[in-house]
């Protein structure tokens, strides 16, 4: 036990220990159909059956924790062989001495589309019931995640501890439920979850902050993500990275017509891993109506734009 402590990371530093490494092959996913229809109405008859429903996928948790203050948050990390259009998961832990506080999405829920690649919005509901934390992510745009197969963060959950208390130096972790709505079956909505800690083998947790890597995180090549939330009011977050050896690099917000609105990076810029907020305001800070606009970064050597939506 040991009591808890500030951590500040440095922008341009990566987190170490931000893995679970989760060994999640592309492999088939089988669960019992427990649908006693199909959605024609028909009898379903493969009821009580065990049924292939997609590729798998997997989950976990980071190892080490996030701390600020007395606050204390947990990252839960997925593999997504398939596109994945939601989440429901009963989340349990071991401890009293923690109490919750939030759940926020990770990068696998922000970034999410529609089977056109469109930008969409997955909504996310929390609950505290008794003894356990109830999450739930969904949409009605048909919002899925990219299917990639690479491990990313899901979700990050924040507890405080209590007064007075010390943080145990391990945090045990399980899901009582775990369903991953995959995208093999549509129109259907199948889990496709292969690989979660159960009551029966928990994640153990260390409680070490995440520790920061001596080296610079330094981007291979230029990118331009799609901005976060979209559509949004009154503010969005538009992240891109800048590799090493770049050359002055502007990020300049355009109306439909193309004139320039606002400027947000002009300059010689050093390597690494950005996000700017953009408040929906021009040159002089008046707020701009609700329409599409688009950001572009240039540099000398690369172009990139994409569009956003705003709704007062």
């Amino acid at each position: 036990m040991r009591s808890i402590v500030n951590i500040v990371a440095v922008f341009s530093f990566g987190l170490s220990s931000i893995w679970a490494d989760l060994d999640c092959p592309a492999e088939t996913a089988v669960h019992v159909d427990t649908r006693t229809m199909l959605p024609d109405g028909s009898v379903n008859p493969t009821y009580d059956q065990e049924i292939e429903t997609g590729l798998c996928g997997c989950l976990g948790f980071a190892e080490g924790v996030n701390i600020d203050g007395n606050q204390v948050t947990f990252s839960v990390m997925i593999v997504d062989n398939e596109p994945i259009r939601g989440i429901e998961l009963n989340i349990h832990h071991n401890t009293d001495l923690l109490t919750y506080v939030g759940v926020s999405k990770g990068t696998k829920l922000e970034n999410v589309t529609d089977s056109n690649g469109a930008p969409r919005n997955m909504t996310l509901i929390d609950n505290y019931l008794d003894g356990y934390l109830k999450v739930l992510a969904y949409s009605t745009s048909q919002a899925q995640t990219t299917g990639d197969g690479v491990e990313g963060t899901l979700l990050t959950i924040t507890y405080e501890l209590v007064e007075g208390e010390v943080l145990p130096e391990q945090v045990q972790f399980y899901f009582g439920l775990a369903n991953l709505p995959g995208t093999s079956a549509q129109p259907e909505l199948l889990n496709v979850v292969c690989a979660y800690p159960t009551a029966e083998n928990p994640a153990v947790v260390p409680t070490e902050a995440l520790a920061l890597d001596t080296d610079p995180v330094v981007p291979q090549e230029f990118a331009l993500n799609q901005n976060y939330p979209n559509p949004f009011n009154p503010s969005t977050q538009i992240s891109f990275d800048v590799p090493a050896g770049a050359e002055f690099v502007n990020l300049t917000v355009y109306n439909i017509l193309g004139q320039k609105i606002s400027t947000l990076i002009n300059g010689a810029t050093n390597p690494g891993r950005y996000t700017l907020e953009w408040n929906a305001t021009d040159e002089i800070g008046n707020p701009v109506a609700s329409g599409i606009y688009f950001y572009e970064l240039r540099s000398e050597s690369f172009v990139s734009r994409k569009k956003m939506l705003l709704m007062r």
